[in-house]
């Protein structure tokens, strides 16, 4: 503790260390992670904002340098249809969509699920790139939710992923030769909150903590074999 008087102080002079920024000690690790062979369970969907490739056994494909359907989304813009009064059919973007029924210039007649769908999109956007950034900044060595392959360590855990996604597509078994992270999925914003609790549920996510009730996702990165059509 420092007082109001201090004429004088000491010096004590220790060995010099070098100080690494948080993107060096990510590229160490990087530099010192190994890759892993492991078999996991994938669930696989047709998306209409991403379409994949239907997959056989056999198939052999890598994950981590594009961006997946998940995130390709993003690369859509959501709009609305509009019919103007000489008929003509016209997108608006959802704000613009939004500011025009505010203005009373356009009728929506489903607006409170506008206005949700709307807010969700940001949400999730905003999350995401929160997300990434403090992967980047800590854990640049994992997996990205933005490049990633979203699996389950067990075939029991897939089922259950499976009835959440809406019990449609397959369940496939994966033999993979690369990287995986294991996170709690309800660690992942889903409502307004202050900035500062999502950037800490983020560190959370990307430290593999969990919260007070997880549900379990393993993300993972590079050469995946089809096994076997499960299901």
């Amino acid at each position: 503790m420092r007082s109001g008087h201090q004429p004088f102080h000491t010096t004590i002079l220790a060995p010099q260390r070098s100080v690494m920024s948080s993107r060096q000690r990510a590229a160490r690790r990087l530099a010192g992670l190994k890759m892993a062979q492991f078999e996991c369970f994938h669930v696989r969907r047709q998306l209409p904002y991403g379409p994949t490739a239907a997959l056989s056994v056999g198939d052999t494909f890598h994950i981590g340098s594009n961006n997946n359907p998940f995130f390709q989304f993003y690369e859509n813009t959501r709009a609305y249809s509009v019919t103007m009064q000489d008929g003509q059919g016209i997108m608006l973007p959802a704000l613009s969509f939004l500011k025009a029924v505010q203005a009373g210039e356009v009728q929506c007649g489903n607006l409170p699920a506008v206005a949700v769908e709307v807010a969700n999109h940001y949400l999730m956007l905003t999350r995401e790139l929160i997300y990434e950034e403090v992967r980047r900044e800590e854990n640049a060595e994992l997996p990205s939710r933005k490049t990633c392959l979203w699996v389950s360590d067990s075939h029991v855990q897939a089922q259950s992923w499976h009835q959440v996604l809406g019990q449609t597509g397959s369940i496939l078994r994966l033999n993979v030769v690369g990287h995986r992270h294991v996170a709690d999925s309800n660690l992942l914003v889903a409502d307004s909150e202050p900035i500062s609790t999502t950037y800490q549920k983020a560190r959370s996510y990307w430290r593999g903590e969990a919260s007070h009730s997880p549900r379990w996702e393993t993300l993972i990165s590079g050469q995946v074999t089809v096994m076997e059509i499960v299901e």
